[in-house]
């Protein structure tokens, strides 16, 4: 599968935001968006909890995570631009059935679900940009089922280090392990076979 430059939510939001909302619009949002500095290994919405916010992440990682059995297994992995939220909990104010957590010191900008819902509702633009960040989390969600249906693990595990939005490196490797469904040890296995792009590496 080929590897290509993705552009991250936060990136195709702000650029959105430069042509398409009004400067009412433009305040209002940047009046309903908080910024926090979260310390690494902080958990900020856990199991049975609802999901409070939506995190427009400046710098850092998060994941998110559910358990199977004692073994926790990881589901999301976001960096640097990206936009996270337990999304079933969030959109639908229920009880979360995943955990989301910081994996580095992170900075972030957040914004309530009241706040979020009541701009989406007021205002078209903003609007049809959730509809639009929407769609590309969908592709995205179902470019990764077509990494997981066609390709083994040897060949996820070489897609995956050589993307642009790889943490290989940067997080320990037992959580793109559980990602990428496979475990620390065929992780590490796989790793001496893998044909590594030199301009990343």
């Amino acid at each position: 599968m080929k590897v290509t430059e993705e552009i991250k939510p936060l990136q195709r939001l702000l650029e959105a935001s430069q042509f398409m909302l009004s400067e009412e619009v433009k305040e209002r949002f940047q009046q309903n968006l908080k910024r926090f500095v979260i310390p690494k290994g902080r958990v900020l919405v856990d199991l049975g909890q609802v999901s409070p916010s939506l995190y427009f992440i400046e710098k850092g990682v998060m994941r998110t995570y559910y358990l199977r059995g004692s073994e926790d297994i990881t589901s999301l992995l976001v960096s640097d631009g990206d936009i996270v939220c337990i999304a079933e909990s969030f959109l639908l104010q229920k009880l979360s059935s995943e955990v989301l957590e910081t994996l580095e010191d992170t900075i972030v900008y957040a914004i309530s679900y009241d706040a979020y819902r009541k701009l989406v509702e007021q205002d078209s633009y903003m609007a049809t940009l959730a509809v639009k960040l929407l769609e590309q989390h969908l592709i995205n969600f179902t470019d990764r089922v077509k990494v997981f249906k066609y390709l083994s693990v040897e060949e996820r595990i070489a897609y995956y280090v050589n993307q642009p939005s790889s943490l290989f490196r940067r997080i320990p490797d037992h959580y793109i392990a559980t990602y990428l469904g496979t475990t620390a040890a065929t992780f590490s296995r796989c790793l001496k076979s893998v044909n590594f792009d030199k301009n990343r590496h």
